[in-house]
């Protein structure tokens, strides 16, 4: 390891992946439609089963990127390789920034993907600031 901004960094970045692996898990095992998505779909039990099918799909996704981040980050980040803060960014970005969208659209607590997405981007920052020297 290269110091400890860069074993700062890790720990992040390993915070954020259980963090986004257990939002995902939220998604995948919830028993029941949340309140909001319920009102949403009203007394329709087809979109019932639909928005709980897509919560699932969502879930499982979220716990293979929080899987992927923790890979890299305790491998490829942690020898420094900077081409796998880029792919950790590029996992992030895209997957809670559109689950944020998606849950302000619907009225849900948006603001705990977006913290996840800044917990990640300081985790990177750190990360290439300690892999240069």
């Amino acid at each position: 390891m290269r110091g400890s901004v860069h074993r700062a960094a890790i720990i992040i970045l390993d915070i954020s992946a259980a963090l986004i692996a257990s939002g995902g898990l939220y998604d995948v095992l919830t028993p029941r439609l949340p309140a909001n998505l319920l009102a949403r779909c009203g007394e329709n039990r087809d979109a019932q089963v639909l928005a709980r099918a897509l919560l699932r799909a969502l879930g499982g996704c979220l716990v293979a990127i929080g899987i992927g981040i923790a890979v890299l980050a305790n491998g490829p980040v942690l020898r420094g390789e900077r081409w796998a803060l880029v792919l950790v960014l590029s996992l992030v970005l895209p997957s809670e920034g559109l689950n944020a969208l998606g849950m302000w659209r619907v009225k849900s607590p948006y603001y705990v993907p977006i913290g996840f997405i800044l917990l990640t981007v300081a985790g990177i920052i750190m990360a290439g600031a300690g892999s240069q020297g």
